[in-house]
């Protein structure tokens, strides 16, 4: 087996230990969870409704599920390899992403209402548009012209090497960014994570919107 080969099998038992395991632990500490749980949280962090201990196990049968259909389902989608390769970054940022929700769950619905100071909608809204952009800026590292998600902007108006000179920089600050301010979400309290998201709103995406049209007003051909 070359080194192609062991990183293909690598990368498949990765994908299938992340999209299994949630359901393993679960299945695991099940009998340590209460009977019943929070199931929904207000914006400050309170208990707005209960349910039963086995909604816990909705979301990790979902995922594994998708982890054993998704090769059908997504095979040959795209005709460009690039895309292919975008595809599977997709794959494994949203596995990843419902491993943290099942774990915060988990967790939520281990410790109850004592967990409502901790974390609440805003901490996983700020985790949200990190990993938004953290895909969108790995996007941007890999596209092209031809890709179906990159800034299209006429060859009229910009010639090639402007174009992956904006897609790279975008690319290199989102990533960047993302990955910065995932933690803070996550372990931000409750008293500063609207001053966190109102600065993820500026940073990660009104001063991107704002290279965008400078790139495109400094650098059109006329």
């Amino acid at each position: 087996m070359d080194f192609k080969d062991k990183k293909i099998v690598l990368k498949k038992i990765i994908y299938y230990l992340l999209g299994f395991l949630p359901l393993i632990v679960t299945f695991f500490v099940y009998p340590n969870i209460p009977e019943q749980i929070p199931s929904h949280y207000s914006t400050i962090g309170e208990v707005a409704k209960w349910g039963n201990k086995g909604e816990v196990l909705i979301i990790p049968f979902l995922l594994a599920v998708f982890t054993y259909a998704r090769p059908r389902i997504f095979t040959d989608e795209f005709q460009i390899k690039i895309e292919d390769k975008v595809s599977d970054f997709a794959a494994l940022l949203f596995i990843v992403s419902v491993n943290l929700l099942c774990y915060l769950q988990l967790y939520t619905s281990l410790n109850g209402i004592d967990s409502k100071t901790t974390f609440n909608f805003y901490n996983l809204l700020s985790c949200i548009i990190c990993f938004v952009f953290m895909f969108l800026g790995y996007i941007f590292l890999n596209c092209d012209r031809d890709s179906s998600v990159c800034i299209k902007i006429p060859n009229y108006l910009m010639d090639n090497s402007i174009w992956k000179n904006l897609h790279h920089n975008l690319g290199s600050y989102w990533q960047s960014s993302s990955i910065v301010c995932l933690p803070i979400g996550i372990l931000c309290g409750n008293t500063y994570i609207l001053h966190l998201l109102t600065a993820e709103i500026l940073f990660i995406i009104l001063i991107p919107l704002v290279i965008i049209l400078h790139y495109i007003k400094k650098y059109r051909k006329i």
